[in-house]
């Protein structure tokens, strides 16, 4: 007795998945598994408790007295307490350029700017308040300063009851269903819920580790260069303008002369009026 094909499809699919050596290790497997735990060491019920999920971030932007000072301070304070530079990026602002007269073939150019930089760090929750004060301590103005505390114990909670349900008793395929169904429906389940797995690590990563954006500004400063003036530099000599102007004064004139040679008509017929006129006032 012949089996039929669309009954081998998934015998076939679930013996080549339980076959497949698992490509983690048992540090990554207990890893993972953190994200379908549903089983907290304390009661969640009050609102402190350790067993919640609570995300920091901050987000300050100052004014400093030395930009670059202030932020080489804050980034060995981050390295200090284990925590991560994920972005640190420094420029100026310039808000005008001018150049006034300095000496017979020099400028002097002034420009203001303002020197900015803006930083993402992570640093661990426990050690958030150590560093925004190490921040603000340097801060001659704070423009703002915003904390936040957000609870996302119900999130991860409803992931990893989602992650923990029992497995369903196995699918088979049905006169309106093809074992290529089954299988892009078991594929899609596993997309669910691996999905809901890297959802619960990514807040486990943020409860540990807090998100503090910074933007540091300092007063405007003056940037003064003597640079060669560009007019001097390039204007030709005495005897190079001079030669130039005599030519420059035949081609006018040649110029002239055709445009006047060109109007020949028009000179032809003012000449004639001019002598009718006159014998007209001759004749009268």
């Amino acid at each position: 007795m012949r089996i039929p094909l669309y009954l081998m499809a998934p015998v076939l699919l679930a013996a080549a998945c339980s076959s497949a050596p698992s490509s983690l290790s048992k540090e990554e497997d207990a890893y993972v598994a953190t994200a379908d735990s549903t089983g907290l060491a304390n009661d969640i019920t009050a609102l402190n408790s350790p067993s919640r999920k609570r995300v920091r971030t901050a987000d300050v932007r100052c004014r400093v007295s030395n930009v670059f000072n202030s932020l080489s301070v804050l980034e060995h304070t981050v390295i200090g307490v284990n925590g991560m530079i994920a972005e640190s990026t420094m420029h100026n602002d310039v808000a005008m350029t001018q150049d006034v007269p300095y000496s017979a073939d020099s400028l002097k150019r002034i420009q203001l700017y303002t020197p900015t930089a803006n930083l993402t760090l992570r640093v661990p929750a426990a050690s958030l308040d150590s560093v925004v004060h190490t921040l603000t301590s340097m801060a001659t103005f704070i423009d703002y300063r915003t904390l936040k505390d957000e609870d996302k114990t119900l999130l991860y909670l409803s992931n990893s009851l989602k992650n923990d349900a029992p497995a369903s008793a196995a699918l088979k395929p049905t006169p309106k269903g093809t074992a290529l169904d089954v299988a892009t429906y078991q594929d899609q389940r596993y997309d669910e819920g691996t999905d809901r797995r890297i959802a619960n690590l990514a807040i486990l990563d943020d409860v540990h580790y807090a998100t503090f954006s910074v933007q540091l500004f300092q007063p405007q400063q003056a940037d003064i260069q003597v640079i060669v003036n560009p007019d001097k530099v390039t204007r030709a000599g005495f005897g190079t303008r001079t030669l130039t102007a005599l030519i420059l004064g035949t081609e006018t004139l040649s110029n002239l002369f055709v445009f006047l040679l060109s109007c020949w008509p028009f000179i032809i017929v003012l000449v004639a009026g001019w002598f009718g006129y006159r014998r007209m006032i001759v004749k009268n």
